[in-house]
């Protein structure tokens, strides 16, 4: 499974024939592709609607739907997926035919496994530089906002390409990332995309609630069912009907739970606590953790199937100290929503600050820069954000950057204390307590050491 923006390949072969169907269905696997196998033109429009299809190899004679009318309708319908024709030696012009309407390529019968090999790795390598440079044209392009998602990093424009491409299938999704990257913004901008955008997007926060709780808030109960269930309650699968539901922290959810959150995945249908009747709900299912899923399924902590059933398309958020080149627009991008709300008029930030920023690890990601900027925003009295008007630990962070190299070796302990005391002077703008503090000094030592040094 690709991290970031993608899925293992995954290919549909279509044939009547279902001899030929299984052999490929088997080569391929072994190949590492995700396989899914129609025996109809039909069939096939079916899976491609349904799923993230990249590559479809079909036979070109087929009843009913037939590869000719087939390939039109995929294109039609996604012109990004790739069609390789499968053909018998008397219908080699109808297979030129196909290429002319949009098929990568054509095999004949019988297949030369050797040629598919490399024609499927050759395609592979042809559909990564087309997106490649596709992202490169939108980073140039200066378009960097994407349904409120800020970055102009190649790791979030591949994002919000993946996002606009999966969201009209209705597939699970899994999105990973460290806490403050993003992940309902997500999930969010997924729903949005899709055609349920319109009915509900519900947000359970699978860490939150205990056990019992949780099971009762998901599927609901009915009355009796335990001490304080006084009526019948729906749960939010069936509040989120035709919508979508959004899990977040997937990984804290009990293994109890997970055959029930399965059960929804494989069947579409949810009992409520203390019911025998079971209901049916269409429901999309994203999920969001920063838990390693994969080390917990082999660990016992994880069902395997539920991972899996979760798994169909990865989305992985880096952290924002992978991507620091998006760190200034993001700062651009929340001064000018803080000048439209507040009204100050900040033009942006300082250089120190802005290189302060390029250094700092920014263990809490897009949600610590944010809450920074508006503590700064609020204390700033220019037309730019400075370092006084950050937080003091952040610019005790600037003071352990200080460097004494440009210094010349014979320099004194005492020219080397004074340097650092104007430095610690000049980021707290000459505030003598914050200096004080900061330096682990009484106010009056700091007096006295001022006075030494000429500095009052």
């Amino acid at each position: 499974m690709l991290k970031m923006t993608s899925h293992t390949p995954q290919i549909l072969v279509v044939d009547d024939n279902k001899e030929i169907c299984n052999i490929l269905k088997e080569f391929l696997e072994k190949a590492d592709y995700r396989v899914h196998t129609a025996y109809s033109g039909e069939e096939a429009l079916h899976i491609i609607e349904n799923n993230v299809i990249d590559i479809v190899i079909s036979d070109l004679r087929m009843p009913g739907i037939d590869g000719i009318q087939l390939i039109k309708h995929i294109k039609a319908f996604d012109p990004t997926i790739d069609v390789v024709m499968l053909t018998g030696y008397p219908s080699i012009d109808t297979a030129v035919e196909s290429v002319k309407l949009g098929a990568y390529d054509y095999l004949t019968k019988p297949i030369d496994f050797r040629r598919l090999k490399v024609m499927l790795e050759k395609l592979l390598e042809q559909r990564a530089l087309k997106k490649r440079i596709s992202l490169l044209e939108k980073k140039f392009s200066g378009d960097y906002v994407f349904e409120g998602m800020v970055g102009q990093s190649l790791a979030m424009l591949n994002i919000f390409a993946t996002i606009k491409h999966v969201a009209k299938y209705p597939i699970s999704i899994l999105i990973t990332g460290e806490t403050g990257t993003g992940k309902e913004m997500v999930a969010r901008a997924i729903h949005n995309l899709s055609r349920r955008a319109n009915k509900p997007f519900i947000t359970v926060n699978c860490a939150g609630l205990v056990e019992t709780l949780l099971e009762s808030e998901l599927f609901g109960h009915v009355k009796g069912a335990f001490t304080g269930a006084l009526r019948d309650k729906p749960g939010l699968f069936e509040i989120a009907d035709q919508g979508t539901i959004f899990l977040d922290e997937i990984g804290d959810m009990p293994l109890s739970l997970q055959s029930k959150l399965l059960r929804v995945l494989e069947h579409h249908e949810i009992q409520r606590v203390g019911d025998v009747k079971v209901k049916k709900v269409d429901v999309r299912v994203i999920a969001a953790t920063n838990r390693d899923l994969k080390k917990m399924v082999e660990e016992g902590k994880y069902r395997k199937d539920l991972f899996y059933r979760l798994n169909v398309v990865h989305i992985h958020i880096p952290p924002l100290r992978e991507r620091k080149e998006d760190i200034p627009i993001l700062c651009q991008y929340f001064i000018k929503q803080l000048n439209q709300e507040i009204g100050k008029g900040i033009k942006g930030l300082d250089i120190q600050v802005s290189e302060l920023f390029q250094q700092l690890p920014w263990d809490g990601n897009i949600r610590e820069l944010k809450n920074v900027l508006e503590r700064a925003y609020i204390m700033a009295t220019g037309e730019h954000i400075t370092l006084k008007d950050l937080p003091l630990e952040y610019r005790q962070r600037k003071l352990d950057k200080i460097s004494f190299a440009d210094l010349p070796v014979q320099t004194t302990l005492a020219e080397m204390e004074k340097k650092y005391i104007m430095k610690v002077l000049k980021l707290t703008s000459g505030n003598r307590s914050q200096a004080a503090r900061i330096l682990g000094v009484s106010r009056r030592s700091l007096y006295r050491k001022l006075k030494k040094y000429g500095l009052i």
